[in-house]
């Protein structure tokens, strides 16, 4: 794909996003329960060597080889955006993703930027709206440094509860 770059040479994400939603809104099987754009794509910070960041939460699929599972999410996903320069692909169970044991950095970041491409559950709009707003209430800080981000605790140590 050739991104679309307007006068200011940044590149228009909000056609990249629905040129995504419109292709992943094909994805055949019904294990695919959803799928999430994050990081700089998602933020409307990427530039002309960004990847695209992509989440499938998937049902039913937990039996499978993680390696065979990951791979054929993979070339599903790769034959619905092949003319995409790069773009990054990570898989997680449903139930997993809105009841997690623990929730490291790389989820927090997700339930903090992710859009919605496809949502065959019809629950995640508002469970996401949920999570940000305990995110919020919980006192966690996400901080820019240069490209990347962290978070900050609200203490030093402290046991945050999101979900």
């Amino acid at each position: 794909m050739v991104w679309a770059i307007d006068v200011n040479m940044s590149l228009d994400c909000n056609s990249v996003i629905n040129d995504l939603r419109g292709r992943l809104s094909r994805l055949i099987n019904e294990n695919y329960v959803a799928v999430l754009l994050f990081g700089s794509w998602a933020r409307c910070e990427a530039n002309e060597k960004s990847d695209v960041d992509i989440l499938v939460l998937h049902r039913g699929l937990n039996k499978i080889n993680k390696l065979k599972r990951s791979r054929a999410i993979y070339l599903a996903i790769t034959a619905l955006l092949r003319d995409y320069p790069e773009f990054t692909v990570l898989d997680m169970d449903f139930e997993e993703f809105v009841n997690p044991g623990i929730i490291r950095p790389l989820l927090l970041n997700i339930y903090w930027d992710a859009l919605i491409l496809l949502d065959r559950s019809g629950i995640l709009r508002d469970f996401l709206a949920h999570v940000r707003r305990r995110i919020v209430e919980s006192g966690l800080r996400r901080v820019r440094d240069g490209r990347a981000y962290y978070w900050i605790l609200p203490k030093p140590m402290a046991k945050v509860r999101v979900l």
